[in-house]
């Protein structure tokens, strides 16, 4: 378990701790180069764009990383403690057969399952709450939360702000993903490596597979960089030549670099080709589709069972930095809609901020009927509210070039692949939307950029 005064050393954003010359000289470079910096970064908000970095402690990153691999850690130990495969756990989650495509019930709950991660962790009084955890490889925004850094850190060098302001950018989330497919499949340098994304989901751009190749080609061009022969496709192309091995447009699969979730997808001809290829053994997947079930926020409320029988250093991190989370039960309706202001409402199996309701920002009406359904379905929890700090920010409107500063809620997610931190994704609420933080509120990503002292 970390060590770290997270109270009583914050580190997450040193805006507050510069001089006014050097603010100055950042907001400057920002209202010059924010369209460089932001170019093909995709979001949902096309009205307002941060005109800075996060300017993070180095140290204070490093920590939430540890702090971070050790919360994925818990939640597989406590996964493992109540099933030892794939199936058995997805049948204690309540989740039907088929549902999570690619799925192989009897696979163990091993060790590989804990190699990507990326949890949505929220600072109340500068301590991590951490409200969701995505595992797999399809965590999102890795390429756009790097490229937002770098272009800011390159900005700052060109515009003299890092003469000013010594900074560096976190390590690379892209290449820590491509080193742990490696290491978890077991592939040699030269191996052929297909980075598959679906057409059917609402991220920007997905609609359109060749824009979408076009924009992923600096991804491909890392990955060869990185050992691979390597390109991108959508599902769609993917199919079965008379070998029975995956083809995509002429070229073999052999291992897939996942960038889709893998519940609920439309029956096609490239799904199918999939399944049928990594059952007879002739493709493999980073990262098995068994790492979607470790993400069920149930497994949350399980780890709050367990506290209690958890190493004294693990039961006080969970304590921490897990906000308390219940299964919604019919037995729990009075409680939970008289502690309206103190609770947010989520569904056990959804991702994205889907569903999630924040209890102070609806009416008790609303409130007290969205809860009785959620008991009575049996696929809600509910979660202690943790009041997410603000942080100042200086944006600038896309049609008039007005400035506006704003104290703004956000969230934090540290990557974690093959157990090792690299990368950060920001995301900075929207003026006027609320505390769910994800896309469709139409939140603001920004990069981070790192200083050294604590």
């Amino acid at each position: 378990m970390s060590g770290y005064d997270w109270a009583g050393r914050p580190g997450f954003d040193a805006w507050g701790n510069l001089s006014a010359e050097v603010r100055a000289a950042v907001l400057a470079a920002g209202s010059d180069g924010w369209q460089t910096v932001f170019d093909e970064v995709a979001t949902y908000n096309e009205t307002w764009k941060p005109l800075r970095p996060v300017l993070m402690s180095k140290p204070w990153l490093e920590e939430l990383y540890a702090l971070s691999d050790r919360m994925l850690q818990l939640l597989l130990e406590c996964c493992r403690r109540r099933a030892s495969t794939a199936g058995e756990l997805r049948k204690l989650l309540g989740i039907p057969s088929g549902r999570v495509e690619f799925l192989d019930d009897s696979e163990p709950l091993g060790d590989h399952l804990a190699m990507a991660g990326r949890p949505d962790i929220l600072l109340t009084d500068g301590v991590p709450k951490f409200v969701e955890f995505n595992v797999g490889s399809d965590v999102g925004s890795v390429w756009d939360s790097e490229k937002v850094s770098a272009r800011f850190l390159e900005l700052f060098r060109t515009s003299g702000v890092a003469a000013l302001l010594p900074v560096e950018a976190p390590a690379s989330a892209v290449d820590g993903r491509f080193a742990a497919i490696r290491s978890t499949l077991g592939l040699e340098p030269g191996a052929r490596l297909t980075m598959a994304f679906r057409t059917d989901g609402e991220y920007p751009e997905s609609h359109d597979p060749e824009k979408l190749v076009a924009l992923l080609q600096p991804f491909v061009e890392r990955g060869r960089a990185n050992g691979y022969d390597m390109d991108v496709q959508p599902v769609d192309w993917l199919t079965l030549d008379a070998d029975g091995s995956l083809v995509g447009r002429g070229r073999r699969v052999e291992a897939i670099l996942r960038l889709f979730v893998c519940s609920e997808m439309p029956p096609t001809v490239g799904l199918q080709a999939i399944k049928d290829a990594l059952q007879g053994g002739t493709a493999s997947l980073f990262t098995s589709a068994a790492s979607w079930l470790i993400s069920n926020k149930l497994v949350f409320a399980w780890l709050w069972e367990d506290a209690l029988d958890l190493p004294p250093a693990d039961a006080a991190l969970v304590r921490t930095h897990l906000p308390r989370t219940r299964l919604l039960t019919p037995s729990l309706v009075s409680s939970v809609v008289a502690e309206r202001e103190q609770l947010v409402l989520k569904p056990c199996d959804e991702f994205g901020g889907s569903g999630v309701v924040v209890g102070r920002e609806a009416s008790a009406g609303e409130w007290q009927g969205l809860v009785e359904r959620g008991a009575a379905d049996g696929l809600h929890l509910v979660q202690d509210y943790s009041r997410p700090d603000r942080m100042v920010m200086d944006f600038v409107h896309l049609t008039s070039g007005e400035h506006e500063r704003a104290e703004v809620p956000f969230s934090i997610g540290p990557y974690t692949f093959g157990r090792r931190g690299s990368g950060c994704y920001v995301r900075i609420g929207s003026q006027g939307e609320g505390e769910v933080l994800n896309l469709k509120r139409n939140v603001h990503v920004t990069g981070s950029l790192l200083l050294g002292g604590a």
